[in-house]
């Protein structure tokens, strides 16, 4: 028994050892489903799709307008076809009849008999159809779309596209037809940088050339490679004319055309107010046409030119449209030079040019989102030119600035050289950023050789932040390649003072010589594509308060408190001239302090346009002090971004 009594405590602390390692292990299970991390997703979540319809809604003291009566159908299509295209139209600017009744914008189909398998969203009562096929009959049909996306009855028209009757007699021209677009024995493309390009079109401008780019404000410019030369004797007073199809600057940006006596790429600088243009070299002559929603053309000279006192009855501008070509030619004239749009005369300047032969740029500046400016042709009346035989030149490396005369040479002397030439001149445009030195105080070096290099316009002097052309004629063994054979290494010296930058070496460009007998080579592949669209544009939202006689509400203004009128407006060419087509509107939203007062649906038979609604708005309830009405357009193709617009108010 003794030897018994000593094990039950033992069984004790054992079970109690037992008990409390059990409760260490569920201590410890706990602790471990504690400290466990949940399950996380790899990768990002992924983002919700953009919102892309809009519920009817009206939150307490809003009502909401009512859609009334259907829009009225276009009262009649007009039809202009031209080669590869028509030009429909239905408003007052080219058919004299009124635009439809509560037209908000339009919908316009289109195909081949009736097989409609286009279809566009449009702001303005017209329409360029491109891309299609002479000779073929096209069914046209326009609906009027209102303010809730409700369609007219279609008016209906057939065409067919077709080449001129009587092409002119032209000395040089180019539709831009070819295999490939442009054709660079006929071309050069220069710009301040390499932010854009000159390709064959895609899609609706399939037949065409498209100048596409992100050059902010700097333009890029197509430079024809045979001269324009007037005639010895005129005709009526003519000398000869340059003709310009584009549908730029319709859109936005500005559209511009030089005539300068001289081998330039580049010329002008910053804007000059005045006719003259100081800007300009010697003798030159620019046209320059800007688009937005108010067109305006003009024409420059530079100065010293002589003046004949004779003016020009001149037409009123048409307003831009966007996406419609026009016909621009610069009429060169014994008493001075003539702007003709589509066959009216819109500016005129009385200097007289003392120059036959000229070269010609042509423009082509961005709006905010970018360049896209479509061509259909250019051409010259005049005398008989042609371009030079091609060679086809190697990559340039100029630098970016001047190096200091008298520094060490430092382009190869030794290595491989440009094949097929006789030699060459070296096209130069520089930007003087301090005082300007002199003319004469620039060299080329190439080939480990120094050459003199002269003004493209003789009598121009170097101005800071104008552009500056200058040549210099090199030998064929001074084309020196770098060892990649690919690269031919140029640069420009010239003086540099103490405590001032140099000059900018901004564009260059080498006219390779071709021996006697030989023809142009072969060159450009042909698949080159434009840049990337901006992204289709929905249509521009703002707001504004009308108080109960009607008269408006100053943004930030004093409110007073009872029912209010607030007039929300999207605008339909505001949007357009950003993406150059407009988005289908899918609704409104409105948000009073970032809470949703109301929503305005836009799809009645298919999506919206644009449009103006008014809101009743009881500001009774509303706290005193400072509010935010914000309006977003919502669009039905989630590639359309939503447009954003606030308008703060008092009360």
């Amino acid at each position: 028994m003794d030897l018994q009594e000593p094990a039950l405590p033992k069984r004790r602390t054992l079970r109690r050892v037992a008990i409390v390692a059990g409760g260490l292990a569920v201590i410890g299970a706990a602790i471990a489903l504690l400290r466990t991390p949940e399950p996380v997703e790899s990768g990002p979540r992924p983002v919700p799709p953009p919102q892309t319809t809009v519920k009817e809604f009206a939150a307490d003291g809003i009502v909401l307008p009512a859609p009334g009566n259907p829009p009225a159908q276009p009262a009649s299509l007009s039809v202009v076809p031209g080669p590869q295209r028509l030009l429909v139209a239905w408003g007052p600017e080219r058919t004299g009849k009124p635009e439809p009744d509560r037209a908000a914008g339009y919908e316009i189909r289109w195909g081949r008999g009736t097989t409609l398998t286009n279809v566009r969203l449009l702001s303005q009562p017209v329409a360029q159809l491109d891309a299609l096929e002479n000779g073929t009959s096209y069914q046209v049909e326009v609906r009027t779309v209102d303010a809730f996306g409700r369609r007219s009855l279609p008016a209906v028209v057939n065409a067919e596209p077709k080449a001129p009757d009587n092409d002119s007699a032209w000395s040089f021209v180019d539709r831009f037809s070819s295999r490939v677009v442009p054709e660079p024995q006929r071309w050069r493309l220069g710009g301040t940088s390499d932010c854009g390009r000159a390709t064959r079109g895609e899609g609706n401008d399939g037949k065409r050339m498209v100048i596409s780019g992100q050059c902010g404000t700097e333009p890029l410019v197509l430079r024809p490679r045979a001269p324009f030369k007037l005639r010895d004797s005129a005709t009526d007073g003519e000398l000869g004319r340059v003709v310009v199809e584009t549908d730029h600057p319709g859109q936005a940006g500005e559209l511009t055309i030089d005539l300068v006596p001289g081998p330039a790429d580049l010329v002008g600088g910053p804007f000059a107010s005045s006719q003259e243009d100081p800007t300009l070299p010697p003798g030159s002559i620019r046209v320059r046409v800007t688009g937005e929603a108010t067109a305006f053309a003009e024409i420059r000279a530079a100065p010293g030119m002589a003046r004949s006192g004779v003016t020009a009855d001149l037409s009123p501008m048409a307003p831009a449209e966007i996406g419609i070509t026009v016909r621009w030619e610069v009429v060169v004239r014994t008493d001075g030079v003539r702007l003709v749009r589509d066959g009216k005369v819109v500016a005129a300047s009385d200097a007289v040019v003392a120059w036959r032969e000229a070269t010609v740029l042509v423009g082509f500046i961005g709006g905010p989102t970018g360049l896209h400016a479509a061509v259909d042709l250019i051409a010259f009346l005049g005398a008989p030119t042609a371009a030079p035989v091609l060679v086809v030149p190697p990559v340039l490396d100029t630098g970016r600035s001047v190096v200091e005369a008298g520094s060490g040479l430092v382009t190869p002397s030794g290595g491989a050289r440009v094949q097929g030439t006789t030699g060459g001149q070296l096209r130069v445009t520089l930007v003087p950023t301090n005082r300007a030195p002199t003319e004469d105080q620039f060299t080329v070096e190439v080939g480990g050789r120094e050459f003199p290099a002269r003004p493209a316009v003789a009598g121009q002097t170097p101005a800071r932040g104008v552009r500056y052309p200058i040549v210099a004629d090199v030998p064929a063994d001074a084309l020196v390649l770098r060892a990649d054979s690919d690269t031919l290494p140029i640069r420009v010296r010239g003086p540099i003072r103490r405590g001032e930058g140099a000059a900018r070496v901004v564009s260059a460009s080498v006219e390779l010589a071709a021996p006697p007998g030989a023809v142009s080579a072969a060159s450009g592949s042909g698949t080159d594509v434009p840049l990337a669209l901006t992204r289709i544009a929905l249509a521009r939202p703002s707001a504004r308060f009308l108080d109960a006689a009607g008269q408006v509400i100053g943004q930030g203004g004093v409110v007073p408190r009872g029912r209010l009128v607030l007039e929300v407006t999207a605008d339909g060419p505001g949007g357009q001239r950003l993406g150059g087509e407009l988005a289908g509107l899918a609704g409104i939203e409105v948000r009073l302090d970032d809470q949703r007062i109301a929503g305005i649906p836009t799809v009645a038979d298919g999506p919206g346009t644009a449009g103006v609604w008014r809101l009743a708005v009881d500001t009774t309830g509303m706290a005193a002090g400072e509010h935010v009405i914000e309006i977003k357009a919502i669009g039905v193709d989630p590639r359309a971004a939503f447009a954003v617009a606030y308008a703060p108010f008092r009360v």
